[in-house]
């Protein structure tokens, strides 16, 4: 499938994207949401396999501060997974003039993804949510410390200046601060998931580095749309890169079941 990389101005910044394959208004497209630390490249051949299994084109996007996209400015302040879930995405689905999307986020994107559904029902007729973090837990705390130690004696610090360059410090200190701030609050996304009519399918790894038990309880206790759940035994926080097959093989006969 044809690739096509371009910069657009979303929400008053300067946007890396990655256009797979020719958009086909009769079809869905994906619009694949990255996490916390990540950006286009660090989705590897998933969007590419995925659209050629499902014959889909796709979207993808590194969220401002990711990647080539222009740099994160701190502080940043408010609800970032709200922010990023509404104006960024309506600009995107506006710019490439798609009709239905099915959303793919992975992590913090993942939560956006859920987010996002609740809030363009117009659009979005499905959202495959991996690993989502939408409330923070002790294994979250746990599993930040180890990455801050980890980008401290370099090792992680390099690995990111691959992907991010210039942008790779701020990324990593709003990331790795961002819940920790005194005073913070974690926000309650019930009435959200509870606002979604699309149908979902949550992929999750039961090594999760950052704990998903707690986002998973949250989801089923909210989501009265058609949920699906996929839980990979032995997986990380990357399933989708960690049981590719698997989890490619479910989000193919998802789509086709409830999407197309």
């Amino acid at each position: 499938m044809s690739t096509k990389e371009q910069y657009i101005q979303v929400d008053g910044h300067r946007i890396e994207t990655l256009q797979i394959g020719d958009i086909d208004p009769n079809k869905p497209t994906l619009v694949f949401v990255h996490g916390g630390l990540d950006c286009i490249d660090m989705w590897r051949q998933f969007p590419m396999r995925l659209c050629r299994k499902t014959g889909l084109a796709a979207i993808l996007y590194s969220r401002w501060g990711h990647g080539k996209s222009d740099k994160l400015v701190l502080p940043r302040d408010g609800d970032v997974r709200s922010i990023e879930a509404g104006q960024p995405l309506k600009e995107i689905f506006k710019y490439f003039n798609l009709g239905k999307v099915v959303l793919v986020g992975h992590s913090f994107g993942g939560a956006i993804s859920l987010i996002a559904s609740s809030i363009h029902q117009d659009k979005i007729c499905g959202t495959i949510s991996i690993a989502p973090q939408l409330i923070p837990s002790g294994n979250t705390r746990a599993g930040v410390e180890k990455a801050i130690a980890a980008y401290e004696n370099g090792k992680l610090r390099v690995k990111l200046m691959e992907f991010h360059g210039e942008n790779t410090d701020n990324l990593f200190h709003y990331w790795s601060t961002a819940s920790s701030k005194p005073g913070f609050v974690p926000v309650d996304y019930s009435s959200d998931l509870r606002k979604i009519t699309c149908s979902v399918l949550g992929v999750y790894g039961t090594e999760d580095n950052y704990g998903y038990l707690h986002n998973l309880d949250l989801i089923r206790e909210c989501l009265s749309c058609q949920h699906e759940v996929l839980i990979i035994p032995g997986a990380a926080h990357y399933p989708h890169l960690d049981s590719q097959e698997l989890v490619l093989e479910s989000a193919g006969e998802f789509i086709e079941k409830w999407v197309c």
